[in-house]
């Protein structure tokens, strides 16, 4: 097993930007780590919220909607009871599903920034 351990250096980004974080093999920048925790912090907030509303429109929906949880719809299932049974579960599923491509994605956009700073180094070392 490799080193997992986080170390901070006080040497220069090849960038010229700052500081780096090590993890194992791996070197970003604080600043390119800040952009993408930005990110995910941004997308984190919006699926809470979107979550939120969701759950809040459920009982909300069956104080202004009579025929939202009174009305039989299909067996003597009324609308509010089949959302809450099945197709709440799907979209909690769904929802997550998105997250987590998209949380991956901001990643893999971390990992491409390192892959930038490293070539943008071995290509000013070389310039120098």
């Amino acid at each position: 097993m490799g080193d997992t351990t986080m170390q901070s250096s006080a040497a220069t980004a090849p960038n010229g930007s700052g500081a780096q974080l090590q993890h194992g093999d791996h070197i970003d920048t604080i600043e390119n780590v800040d952009i993408v925790f930005r990110a995910q912090r941004k997308l984190s907030f919006t699926y809470g919220a979107i979550f939120f509303a969701v759950t809040l429109a459920i009982p909300a929906s069956s104080v202004w909607w009579e025929g939202w949880y009174a009305t039989p719809v299909w067996g003597g299932f009324t609308l509010n009871y089949l959302f809450v049974s099945l197709l709440y579960y799907v979209f909690l599923w769904t929802m997550a599903w998105t997250y987590s491509k998209q949380a991956d994605k901001l990643d893999e956009e971390l990992m491409h920034m390192a892959d930038a700073d490293r070539l943008a180094a071995a290509m000013t070392g070389r310039e120098e």
